[in-house]
């Protein structure tokens, strides 16, 4: 089996797997009240969401760490892939700094105040800011880079 099949059964089986854990969190349960306090919903299937998540992240990290250092031994540093590198890490870095900026806000959940600073949400909901706004950041740069690929091959 060559590399391309190799990746398009990956691929493919990731996407399989992530409609299915979506499907599933969405139709099995969502909006069923929670026993302990019906005010509440009780989604039967947050924590495989979760963990679904938490693998496909953790198998992005490796697979970006290893590439990286295949790339740098094969190649050598440049200034190109520094580019690809540091777009997420400042993106992030700008996540975090506006996260960090907004660490009094007030969230509301279930009619709880669930950021104060005594309990440990805090560090999560500047996690959470952090990496939300750098994946808008990012989006918009991919989309952008879309339109510009799009009309730079118009014009050729």
């Amino acid at each position: 089996m060559n590399i391309d099949k190799i990746s398009k059964i990956t691929l493919w089986s990731i996407m399989g797997i992530s409609v299915v854990v979506f499907i599933l969190f969405f139709l099995v349960g969502f909006d069923t009240p929670w026993e302990e306090n019906p005010q509440q919903y009780d989604p039967q299937f947050t924590d495989a969401l979760i963990i679904w998540a938490i693998v496909l992240s953790a198998a992005t990290l490796v697979i970006m760490l290893v590439s990286f250092f295949m790339y740098v031994k094969e190649y050598g540093f440049n200034k190109s892939y520094l580019y690809t590198w540091g777009l997420p890490i400042i993106t992030l870095a700008i996540g975090a700094a506006i996260g960090f900026s907004n660490k009094n806000e007030v969230m509301l959940i279930n009619g709880k105040d669930w950021n104060t600073e005594a309990k440990p949400e805090v560090f999560n909901m500047i996690l959470t800011d952090a990496t939300m706004i750098s994946i808008a950041i990012l989006f918009v740069i991919s989309i952008v880079a879309i339109i510009y690929s799009i009309v730079l091959k118009g014009k050729k």
